[in-house]
């Protein structure tokens, strides 16, 4: 199970007509999805071949934006703030029913999450603005589905309850000691038995 698996069985799981990806990398996952309407955006995409929708940043992208989606991919430029305004964002244009995914939530070391990148394998401190949201934001359910560097799924209705993060600030170290209750995260089964 990858991202792409996540969100194509998200987008049949609730019939969707309208996707929203931010942040298009090679194109390869916004090639592979299938889906009657879809929307990439990105100011910069590092692949020549690979073509946005709407060459803006997601800031700019959101600004103008009139419709709204059925499920949406984040992507983007992996740092915590800009990943909480595109989730927040998402959550403005996200129609009932629908869901959010947010790739690199899951970082397996201090090096993999550091901003700047040094090193290939690189997820960005994301897990930053995934935990904040968790912390703060009562009105919608988060888990991190444990594959592919983390995928993040998030959708409109309470959470059960409501992360305490005790005080604690957001290291790595911190990350380390409470993973499994900060993140959320569930093995792709459980995710399997979501979809159901």
């Amino acid at each position: 199970m990858n991202r792409n698996t996540i969100i194509q069985s998200l987008i049949n799981k609730v019939q969707a007509n309208d996707y929203l990806e931010i942040g298009i990398g090679n194109g390869k996952n916004f090639d592979h999805i299938v889906c009657p309407n879809k929307i990439s955006v990105d100011p910069h995409p590092p692949y020549e071949y690979a073509k946005a929708t709407f060459a803006l940043t997601s800031d700019d992208f959101f600004a103008q934006n009139k419709g709204t989606y059925d499920i949406i991919f984040i992507d983007g430029l992996h740092e915590a703030d800009q990943v909480e305004r595109d989730i927040n964002n998402s959550l403005n244009v996200l129609n009932d029913g629908g869901y959010i995914v947010c790739h690199d939530m899951n970082p397996t070391s201090e090096n993999m999450q550091k901003v700047l990148r040094i090193q290939s394998q690189w997820t960005g401190d994301c897990w930053k603005a995934w935990v904040k949201i968790r912390s703060t934001n009562p009105n919608v359910t988060m888990f991190v589905v444990d594959t592919d560097s983390g995928c993040g799924v998030i959708y409109k209705s309470p959470q059960e309850k409501l992360l305490d993060l005790k005080g604690m600030d957001l290291t790595y170290q911190n990350l380390e000691k409470n993973r499994q209750e900060w993140l959320h995260l569930i093995s792709s089964k459980k995710f399997k038995s979501f979809l159901i």
